[in-house]
Order: structure tokens, then sequence, then C-alpha cells
């Protein structure tokens, strides 16, 4: 599969900035894949995102990809709350485009977009809920914990500095850098301007990004910020994750008893699939064919 695809290039406003985003697929459907990668990606870095694109045109949607804040480095300084307002904007002006159908879908801390803004409690009240950044589904790939894939790789310069970072988000000071050494190797090694409360969000239990780990409790418990209950169990649209087996060395548990507590605790909204032969950004083209072939297969309900 070639990596280039025929578009439209458009842009949106988000806040007082205009961001770019990318349509591809059929241009003429008003049901629409809203994509969004995941730490170090941009606008489509994410490889089978081209595969996707093709075969959701052939079943008559497109694939909408854009340019976020926390792009490349950005995350450093960002947060899941800022990404959320961004892709809200979005979202609007597609429904402002006559879009009708707009299913989210993210990939690796993309999914922690995805059920950021699916577990959104203005969401929650079908009759208050604002319809013009309501979601009709959300797709979630490779929902890894990034506390447990940095627990396994033993990166612990990211713990090490934990105290320091609780220290200045009780101080009032989670928005300011971290000290210039750890920013050096804050990108997995690469440097990175990363804030406390980001250095926190990602490593720390109780951060806010953490979503996915292993011993999230069912119901709200200290010092967990989310809880089965309070993520899956309150998505407010029909959800698929599709699970690489690629990632599972680098997670903690058994993740088929993790996927099956998360549906549980959906109470009927999520679907699941383990992609075998799979990396974390299934590069590989027969792991690729499985993943289209999937996500079509669950987007004919919104038809």
């Amino acid at each position: 599969m070639s990596q280039s695809l025929n578009g439209v290039i458009s842009i949106f406003q988000t806040g007082q900035y205009k961001y770019p985003f990318f349509t591809s697929g059929d241009l003429e459907s008003d049901r629409a894949v809203v994509f969004v990668g995941g730490l170090t990606n941009g606008m489509a870095a994410v490889p089978f995102t081209y595969s996707l694109s093709e075969s959701i045109k052939q079943a008559g949607w497109k694939l909408v990809q854009y340019h976020w804040s926390s792009a490349y480095g950005g995350y450093g300084t960002g947060s899941l709350d800022r990404d959320r307002t961004e892709m809200r904007a979005l979202v609007k002006h597609l429904r402002t485009q006559g879009v009708k159908t707009i299913v989210i879908a993210g990939h690796s801390t993309g999914s922690q977009n995805v059920i950021h803004y699916l577990s959104d409690p203005i969401f929650q009240n079908p009759s208050t809920a604002p319809t013009s950044t309501s979601a009709t589904g959300g797709i979630m790939q490779a929902p890894a914990s990034d506390r447990e894939f940095l627990q396994v790789l033993k990166m612990n310069d990211y713990f090490d500095v934990l105290p320091q970072a609780e220290k200045m988000i009780a101080e009032g000071k989670g928005e300011d850098l971290m000290d210039a050494e750890f920013c050096k190797k804050a990108q997995f090694g690469d440097e990175m301007k990363i804030t406390a409360y980001r250095t926190f969000s990602l490593a720390g239990k109780g951060g806010d990004d953490d979503y996915f780990s292993d011993d999230i409790p069912n119901e709200p418990t200290e010092p967990y910020a989310h809880s089965l209950s309070t993520s899956f169990g309150a998505l407010s649209a029909p959800a698929l994750v599709l699970y690489s087996d690629g990632d599972i060395p680098y997670q903690v548990g058994e993740i088929p008893e993790k996927l099956k507590r998360w549906q549980e605790a959906s109470k009927g909204k999520l679907d699941y699939t383990v992609l075998k032969g799979a990396s974390h950004d299934v590069c590989e083209p027969e792991a690729q064919v499985v993943l289209c072939d999937r996500v079509v297969e669950w987007l004919k309900r919104f038809e």
C-alpha cells in the first residue's frame, strides 16, 4: 500500500488558531471517521491510516486526520483536556459542513483522547448533551498504559522525578516545566519540554492519562483519577477496542481479562478484537487487512 492519499486539506478554528485537517476516502459521504494519533505522532503519521482510508472509502465513509497542539512533541506541555477541546472544535466544524455521523478514533494515547471524549460528563444525559459536538461512536486502537509501558521498560527517569512533579503540582506550579536535565531526555530519551502536570499525568498512579492500567479499580478509589465505572461505564456511544498483541509484553497483567473487565464495565457498549501479529502501530500489511475489515464491519451499525 502506497504511503500517499488523495484528498482535500482544509482548516478549522480552535481557540485563537486555525489548524489543518485532511479528508480522504469518500469525499461526498456524510459519515466520517475522525482520527488522532498518539505521543510523537503528527497528522497522517500512523501507518495503517493509508489502508484504512481506502477500506472505509469502499464502505461509503471518509477519513479525517488533523493537526492538534499535542502532535509531535507538543504533548509535553499539553493535556487530554486540551486535546478534547480541539477535537470538539473539529467535530463541531464538520457538523456545520453537513457531516451527520462522526466516529472518533485514536491510536495509542489517541485512545485516551477517545475515552476522555466519550466519557465526558457533558454527554451523560442524552436530553441535554450538545448534539453539535457529540460523537456517534469511538475506536481505540492500541489503548496501552503509558505508566505500565514506562514501568516494564524500566524507564526510571520518569519515576525518579515524580516526587518533584507532585510537589510542583501541590504548589500550584503544575504548568511549569520540569528541570532542564529531565527535559533533555523526556521524550523517550530525546529532548522535549514537559510540564510537571504532564509528567505526573503520564507516569503517576492517579494521572489524568491513566485510563488503561491493569490496576484501575471498578469504582472511584483514591488515588486513581479514573475508574472503570467512570470511563468505560460512562461511554456515551458504542466503542471498539483494537488491541495489538505486540503490545502485550509491554503491559501488566492478563490482557484477555483486562479487556473483559472493560467490556463488562461498558454495559454492552464496548466490542474488542485482539489483532494477532500486529505491532503497536500495525505496520504489518497482513494485520492492516484484519484491522480494516474489522473496522468496516463495525461501522455498519451506524449506516
